[in-house]
């Protein structure tokens, strides 16, 4: 018996299904199937009752299952007891919006070195589905866009805040970024992101009716199709690709610009809390020197 599997059993019973089951331990639902049958196998006793879909806990699985949670309970328990081990070896989830690429290669990198035992998962998605997601336990914690409410059971740490800008065409220096957004056929980044909810609701406050003609998903087509000249956009100014600054006009969006919070987002009760503040304090570090690289000069002198 391992005790990956009694992990298994636990997250089946949590989530109600082999499937959500999966997502939780990351592993894929196969390896699901193929752990309870192992299991049943050893214990010899059926833990489901496989007549009724989904498969539900059998009330000898039930019995298990309060053990099963004492097991793991006691070795969690145990690995805290080494502050080297408790903390810093096993996996870590990490969920990303896809705005902070930038950070995260360096921020890996250095944990990696630093703590040779922990491996590091990331997870790329917006800002809502990755809330639910930390909210659930199938992730550790997510750096996200700062949402306008937070849930009870979060906590939120900052790791940067950075101006929005208008993205225009190189032959369109000079133009005011009203100019730009009242006369220019503007490109979309996907909704479902936080920070485009914001960029609806200050246009709204401005006043500024802007002519919309296309969504994109990817942050490195959206700025080709602006460097092409097809139309205008709006972004944190951390997700201008290096390569295509000097290809772009870039000019702050708003007078002081509109800005965007960069946030790590972690369960309140989490039980390993040295990790998290290790993941965090080095992404807060790497941001403050890539930022230096990522900002454009004219728009941290007009901050």
């Amino acid at each position: 018996m391992q005790l990956k599997q009694l992990k298994t059993l636990i997250a089946i019973a949590d989530t109600g299904s082999f499937h959500a089951a999966a997502e939780v331990v990351c592993i894929t639902q196969s390896a699901v199937s193929m752990q309870m049958k192992n299991l049943e196998e050893q214990l010899q006793i059926e833990l489901f009752e496989r007549s009724v879909r989904p498969p539900r806990l059998s009330n000898s699985a039930q019995l298990i299952l309060e053990q099963a949670r004492k097991i793991v309970e006691l070795s969690d328990n145990l690995l805290e007891t080494s502050p080297v081990v408790g903390q810093f070896a096993g996996f870590i989830r990490i969920g990303s919006i896809p705005g902070v690429s930038f950070m995260l290669p360096d921020t890996l990198c250095l944990l990696r070195d630093k703590y040779r035992d922990l491996q590091l998962r990331v997870f790329s998605n917006y800002t809502d589905e990755l809330i639910t997601q930390v909210l659930a336990g199938k992730l550790d914690a997510a750096v996200v866009s700062q949402p306008s409410e937070l849930d009870a059971h979060l906590t939120s740490r900052q790791i940067l805040v950075e101006p929005m800008v208008v993205l225009a065409p190189k032959d369109m220096t000079g133009t005011s970024d009203e100019v730009l957004l009242k006369t220019q056929p503007l490109i979309s980044f996907n909704r479902k992101a936080e920070v485009s909810r914001r960029i609806e609701e200050a246009l709204l406050q401005r006043r500024i009716k802007v002519d919309p003609i296309m969504e994109m998903d990817t942050l490195e087509t959206f700025q080709m199709m602006i460097q092409r000249g097809l139309g205008i956009g709006i972004l944190p100014v951390s997700s201008v690709r290096k390569h295509l600054r000097d290809e772009l006009y870039i000019v702050p969006f708003g007078t002081p610009p509109l800005t965007r919070k960069i946030t790590l987002i972690q369960r309140s009760d989490h039980r390993r809390v040295s990790l998290l503040d290790a993941f965090y304090s080095t992404m807060v570090n790497v941001a403050g020197e890539q930022r230096r690289d990522t900002v454009p000069n004219p728009i941290l002198l007009q901050q």
